[in-house]
């Protein structure tokens, strides 16, 4: 899925996983703050699992997951964590190695899922979720317009202690609202 200049979404398959697991290996400490399966990724057959998954959930209709390419190098990965279709809602998860990050990549890439959800799913509602302390991460939905529904205290241990969790949400008559004031690249 092309999305800006210099930037491509490719959905997530068995052939970036040596890849994907260099960029999370030389990425550790970045990473580890804030997500929870970082130490668990020991080895490229680790990424193979967790590819292994997104490619499955793909196939039984249960959301997509992208990886993040910029002048031709994979710098992230964002998707759908799964969808619950008898209510028509959706999660976004994501991360960007941090070389990457701060160039806007990542405030294109969900823009893209978010459009994705609502236009070809026909999601009512999608929901992120970032760690309080994570200002990155919570820039963007802030950024794309979405409403922050409240805190969930202790949500995730991550790294040996527990982090909060801000809880965002759009929903489909937002999106709406939104695409007409939204520019066309962010």
């Amino acid at each position: 899925m092309f999305i800006a200049e210099l930037m491509e979404l490719k959905r997530l398959s068995l052939t970036y996983k040596d890849e994907l697991f260099t960029l999370i290996n030389t990425n550790r400490e970045h990473l580890r703050e804030w997500l929870p399966w970082v130490d668990l990724t020991e080895s490229p057959a680790d990424t193979e699992c967790f590819l292994e998954a997104a490619i499955n959930q793909y196939q039984s209709g249960q959301g997509p997951q992208y990886a993040i390419f910029s002048d031709s190098a994979l710098c992230g990965v964002c998707g759908f964590h799964s969808f619950d279709l008898s209510n028509r809602t959706g999660s976004i998860g994501y991360w960007l190695g941090e070389a990457y990050s701060g160039k806007g990549f990542m405030a294109r890439a969900v823009q893209a899922l978010v459009e994705q959800g609502f236009r070809e799913y026909d999601l009512n509602r999608i929901e992120i979720a970032c760690a309080t302390g994570n200002t990155k991460s919570r820039a963007i939905p802030e950024r794309l317009g979405f409403k922050l529904e409240g805190v969930l205290r202790e949500r995730e241990y991550v790294n040996g202690r527990y982090l909060d969790q801000a809880i965002y949400s759009m929903l489909a008559s937002e999106f709406q609202a939104l695409t007409l004031m939204l520019p066309a690249k962010l």
